[in-house]
């Protein structure tokens, strides 16, 4: 099974140390092959998949959303 292509992402986390407040932005990808997604932490098979969305922000990075049949899953 051969990849068809991979989409980066952004998981950003917030660490609150004492009283400072820092993000965390750690890079990812997704992996597209022919019968699977492939995230960092789940396997979807397409059989899953539902739908693939994607909306635009403000800031310079938009949102995918991922939406199966265990719920949606956004990849900033």
């Amino acid at each position: 099974m051969s990849l068809i292509c991979k989409q980066p992402f952004i998981k950003v986390l917030r660490e609150i140390v004492g009283i400072e407040q820092k993000y965390i932005e750690t890079k990812y990808n997704l992996y597209l092959y022919e019968t699977k997604i492939v995230t960092p932490t789940q396997t979807f098979s397409l059989n899953e998949v539902l739908d693939v969305s994607y909306r635009d922000s403000t800031s310079k990075f938009g949102t995918l959303y991922l939406h199966t049949n265990q719920g949606v899953f956004p990849f900033m």
